[in-house]
């Protein structure tokens, strides 16, 4: 009889597998889009649960190779499709 695997357990050996360097590079990837997003965004009012979607949004653009001005623009035309007000 095998034994069962649970989701944490497949979780904890991925976690003990991963280089720690893909985590700093995650971290500095949310930084540059954290920085745009306020430096652009400031004041604008959006849904709390369209924050990950900006977030994921930055992302990908940080991956295509935008720089920072650029990412900033495109931030800003993405959060002004999903404003409040």
């Amino acid at each position: 009889m095998s034994k069962l695997y649970t989701m944490d357990d497949v979780l904890s050996v991925m976690k003990k597998k991963a280089p720690r360097r893909s985590k700093r590079i995650e971290n500095a990837i949310d930084k540059r889009v954290e920085r745009a997003y306020y430096a652009t965004c400031s004041g604008i009012a959006i849904d709390v649960m369209d924050i990950g979607k900006v977030f994921a949004f930055g992302r990908t653009k940080v991956l295509a190779g935008e720089d920072d001005a650029a990412l900033g623009a495109s931030i800003r035309a993405y959060v002004e499709t999903i404003r409040k007000n």
